[in-house]
């Protein structure tokens, strides 16, 4: 009878545990799922963008939602969102995140990349891409910058080791 009792004990504790840390994650997270609605939202009044399928947060001189999705009549949209400031690009008519891992592997195949990402650099709109690369002193960390038109190469930014 004992071991019924200390079954039922775990099970209320590991469940009132699992409630307590997905309430905790909802409460953490509404602020982000918050900004990401109102981006979408902003997309929606703003540009062609008809339905949006996903959005990434950029973090620059300015944080930027981008919104990826189609117009109305399906075409590829990607629209940076930064308050009430949109920019909108035809998917079609621009380089392709492929293109991009494509442009970098064709650097070395010793890079590992972590991230593509649209973003801005100055007044150009442009594909970040975050890698990391070993060398003698270690593992290295890398931003580069392409143009999001044309895949044009515009700047590396090396961070330091720590």
């Amino acid at each position: 009878m004992n071991w019924k009792r200390t079954v039922t004990l775990g099970a209320f504790i590991i469940l009132t545990l699992c409630v307590v840390l997905s309430r905790f994650y909802l409460y953490v997270q509404n602020g982000h799922w918050e900004e990401n609605s109102k981006a979408v939202e902003t997309a929606y009044e703003k540009s062609i963008l008809t339905k949006a399928t996903k959005v990434e947060s950029f973090y620059g001189d300015q944080p930027f939602k981008v919104v990826f999705g189609e117009d109305k009549i399906g075409q590829s949209v990607v629209v940076w969102v930064y308050g009430n400031e949109v920019h909108t690009e035809m998917a079609a008519e621009a380089f392709t995140e492929a293109q991009v891992r494509d442009t970098m592997l064709k650097k070395g195949a010793d890079l590992q990349i972590q991230r593509v990402l649209p973003g801005k650099l100055g007044d150009d709109y442009v594909w970040e891409v975050f890698y990391k690369k070993q060398d003698d002193t270690g593992t290295r960390y890398f931003y580069d910058y392409y143009k999001f038109k044309d895949g044009t190469y515009m700047d590396t930014y090396r961070l330091s080791l720590q």
